[in-house]
């Protein structure tokens, strides 16, 4: 009996219920309670087992319905760069069952009632559909081609289009949303570009130059994926940054990190690298006009956007626990600049939320087939959204079936921003700062600090431009482009050139040969050494210039030179070496080569000794102080002086202080070596100043004066409706000084058309000591154009533009320069207007010009009897060429 007692509670034991023996009074008691025991522990077994059987068959059950379950989970790519595709629409054939790609291009779906196949479709690219295998999980992948965009024609039946709420909604909220209303913001970004040449036909790719790199080649094709697309990658570039932005003092301060750059065609890796900077991708359509390569394009939800887009309402969906509407944009007009595509706009609060835009081949872009903008954009705890993730595709064009074109892609990814908690406001002075190390990051730094790691694409691509470099027929093809575009021929450590100055002519000097050379950054990182020598065989005596700088520091930048030169100028056409001409505007390159050859007789010959020192103290704000001595002779009669005294002069000599400043709050450079090369200054306008001081009896310096002058510049930049160029200058001459050094406004006897200048003015037409002029030029980049039918589709651009100057001569001065003839404006300006066509084969422009005053029979023979063989003319058609976006 103990032992039946025993293995009792024993039992109890295992089931975690004690059974205490002191709680029973006879052995009996307890034998009973043993044996009641032992039945409920069969019932209770049986109960289990009951439960244990029905938890087995919801188990099957459950599991034959997950069998029954078709997962599908995969990437859609673009052809060719391979980079991610987001916002495609993922779906089954026939069913209402669908998910779109996430900014990576990644996507999951699944469903109990599958179809054969699955469809993935996104504007702008080809629909493509890939069979499934149904009740399984599977991984399907696609590669999507781009395709010119067919819009078909949606009808809107009487009634509210439902898209117009929406979009009015979100144009009355966008002040609200806008991150440039942060008063700061700083973040760490990380941007990754690569940029391919396409269009590589089998022809081509047999040629001798790609024989090398034929089995790297077809690696890529097959790490791209499932189609055959040949492009070459020559950049890939990296860079992680730190962003700092200030509202009130509109500034931007940039910390790189780090970069990383391999590009075929380098020849200083150190100015390429200030190229692939974040700042590059602020593309914020809260504004009203939002540019790509310096072109503005209208917002969709711009504030005039309701009269040049439609809108149309195609789903709504729920992004991030966000509900969104889906609203798809397209231009009434194809040839305006705007964009086509699709906004995800938040509910009730009509925030976009992100967005999927494109501009498509029919736009009026010059040498730009395609561009496309994804952002993904989120809310920060201040009220504006910021973009996290962006992705940009630019397809440039190529000029003709037999050449190649060129792909850029860059994935910018942002993060940890921290919002209105600005800096020191000197923190912001200097614009982008590079890190001592930036470009000597090891790998393992790219593999902890990249967001996402490299495709094995991407890293393929990294060696193939390693090996392409090295080629020596490359390594020739880029010679020969910096050479076209610089105008240099770089021979070591010294570049020769500019070619456009080789050649030049005149009555006085004949047939004029010139050779010019620089030092590069291989003879020395901080000194450079220029100059040129020139030979007219007429004269048969020999010209030349060398000039000696030093940069002392590049953050910011400061320089300091010295310079003589013994040369021949013709007068009212060169400029003097301290003003800042370039206010933002392209060289006139033909102008300055023609304007040395043909009926060119004003000249002087000068001798010219200058140091000079110039400084950035401030962001966009240049000084620059020249100190020099001008020793001139004049190459025609000429004299001046006192009219009632008899000894009077031609030969003169000026010494003379100068400072220059310049302020171009936005304008940002790279260094390239020893020069530094400005990129633009957005929609800042430049502000320049000069003062100029003549001192008498030092260095033999003939005339005590003053002399300043002011001027702006700026680009008014209007969306469709173009842009407008406008400069105005004004200035006065405080002494009396001989007429060749006056104010003498710049005129063109040649074929071409020049900025600047008044182009149907004659070379040294007028003179004068105080002066105002305006230059004005409006691009309509095709706004009546576009809408011509068979004309627009030449992508012909109109422009018309309107000069003017007016001056005049005080009396002090025409007693000083009485003996001499020379023209004086009456009380009349001198205007003139031009229309014109540009984008003619892309880079071709031609004006007509028409001269509006100083036009009547009197002028004109007063002006042919001091002026043998020159001719006035009322119009004229000057050509130019123009690469222009």
């Amino acid at each position: 009996m103990g032992t039946q007692m025993t293995q009792i509670v024993m039992i109890r034991t295992d089931k975690k219920l004690l059974l205490n023996q002191s709680t029973f009074s006879t052995p009996l008691e307890l034998t009973t309670h043993a044996c009641q025991f032992e039945r409920s522990r069969e019932r209770a077994g049986a109960y289990f087992q009951k439960t244990l059987s029905i938890f087995i068959l919801f188990l099957f059950l459950a599991t034959s319905a997950q069998a029954q379950e078709t997962i599908i989970k995969g990437r859609v790519t673009e052809l060719g760069s391979n980079n991610g595709i987001p916002f495609v629409n993922i779906f089954f054939k026939g069913k209402l069952i669908g998910t779109t790609t996430d900014f990576e291009g990644n996507y999951l779906i699944s469903t109990s009632t599958p179809t054969d196949s699955i469809y993935v479709s996104l504007i702008g690219y080809k629909s493509k559909a890939k069979a499934v295998k149904k009740n399984e999980s599977q991984i399907i992948n696609f590669q999507l081609s781009p395709e010119v965009l067919n819009l078909r024609t949606v009808e809107i039946l009487p009634g509210v289009n439902p898209a117009l709420r929406i979009i009015k909604n979100t144009i009355n909220n966008k002040n609200k949303y806008n991150r440039d209303n942060l008063q700061s913001v700083q973040y760490l970004s990380y941007t990754k570009q690569e940029t391919d040449v396409d269009n590589i036909s089998d022809k081509m790719r047999d040629w001798k130059l790609f024989r090398p790199i034929t089995s790297m080649w077809d690696s890529l094709d097959r790490v791209a994926g499932e189609e055959h697309e040949t492009k070459l990658p020559v950049v890939m570039s990296e860079v992680i940054s730190e962003i700092y932005s200030y509202k009130e003092a509109k500034k931007k301060h940039e910390n790189v990190n780090a970069v990383l750059i391999k590009f075929v065609g380098m020849k200083d890796g150190s100015a390429v690298s200030q190229l692939t900077g974040t700042d590059f991708q602020n593309y914020n359509f809260c504004n009203n006009n939002v540019a790509i390569l310096n072109k503005d394009f209208l917002s969709p939800i711009a504030d005039d956007a309701l009269l040049f887009y439609n809108y149309y309402l195609v789903d709504s969906l729920f992004i991030d626990s966000t509900k969104s509407y889906r609203i798809d944009v397209r231009p009434k007009n194809k040839k305006d600049l705007a964009y086509t595509g699709t906004l995800w706009i938040t509910d009730t609060t009509f925030a976009i939320k992100q967005l999927d835009l494109e501009i498509t081949k029919e736009v009026n872009f010059n040498l730009v087939d395609r561009v496309r903008i994804q952002q993904q954009l989120i809310p920060t705890e201040a009220g504006p959204w910021v973009p996290t993730q962006i992705r940009v595709m630019i397809d440039y064009t190529n000029i003709t079936k037999k050449l190649v074109s060129v792909v850029t892609n860059t994935y910018n990814s942002n993060r940890y921003f921290v919002v209105n908690k600005p800096k020191e406001k000197n923190f912001y002075d200097t614009r982008i700062q590079f890190a001592e190390d930036a470009i000597a990051k090891d790998s393992s730094y790219w593999t902890k600090e990249r967001p996402k790691q490299l495709s094995p694409l991407e890293i393929q691509s990294y060696k193939m431009i390693d090996t392409i470099r090295q080629m020596p027929v490359v390594k020739n093809s880029v010679d020969i482009l910096y050479c076209m575009f610089s105008g240099y021929k770089d021979v070591g450590p010294i570049d020769f050139g500019h070619y456009t100055q080789v050649y030049a002519y005149n009555k006085y000097e004949g047939t004029r040969l010139r050779l010019g050379f620089r030092t590069n950054a291989k003879f020395s990182k901080n000194w450079i050494i220029r100059g040129y020598g020139a030979y007219g065989f007429r004269d048969e005596k020999f010209k030349y210039n060398i000039q000696l700088e030093r940069i002392l520091t590049r953050y910011p930048w400061s320089k300091v030179g010295v310079q003589y030169r013994n040369d021949i100028d013709q007068i009212g056409i060169n400029n003097d070496f301290t003003r800042t001409m370039n206010l933002s505007q392209s060289p006139n390159y033909l102008y300055n080569t023609f304007s040395q050859i043909g009926n060119v007789s004003k000249l002087v010959r000068k001798q010219e000794s200058r140091i000079w020192f110039e400084k950035d103290f401030n962001l966009g704000f240049n000084t620059k102080i020249t100190f020099q001595n001008i020793r001139t002779t004049p190459l025609f009669p000429v004299s001046f002086g006192d009219q009632f005294t008899i000894f009077q002069q031609s030969k003169y000599t000026i010494t003379e202080i100068v400072f220059d400043t310049r302020l171009s709050a936005k304008e940002r450079y790279i260094q390239n070596g020893t020069e530094r090369i400005s990129l633009g200054n957005k929609l800042s306008p430049i502000v320049s100043f000069n003062y100029t001081l003549g001192i008498k009896h030092l260095l033999g310096g003939d005339f005590n004066y003053h002399k300043a002058s002011v001027s702006i510049a700026h680009r008014i930049r209007m969306a469709t409706f173009g842009y407008s160029q406008v400069l105005i200058k004004a200035g006065k001459v405080f002494s009396e000084i001989p007429y060749t050094s006056l104010e003498i406004p710049r005129g063109n006897q040649t074929f071409f058309f020049a900025n600047n200048t008044f182009n149907l003015m004659n070379y040294f037409e007028f003179v004068s000591d105080q002066y105002v002029q305006a230059f004005w030029q409006h691009h309509f980049m095709g706004l009546i154009f576009n809408r011509i039918p068979l004309i627009k589709k030449m992508n012909l651009r109109e422009v018309i533009g309107a000069n003017m100057v007016y001056g005049t001569l005080s009396d002090k001065n025409k007693n000083f320069n009485s003996n001499n003839v020379f023209t004086v404006m009456t009380d009349t300006p001198y205007c003139e207007a031009s229309c014109g066509i540009e984008n003619i084969l892309d880079v071709i422009k031609i004006d007509f010009i028409y001269r509006l005053t100083y036009i009547d029979k009197t002028y004109k023979a007063n002006y042919a009897l001091s002026n043998p063989g020159i001719t006035i003319n009322n119009w004229g058609v000057k050509v130019g060429l123009q690469f222009a976006f």
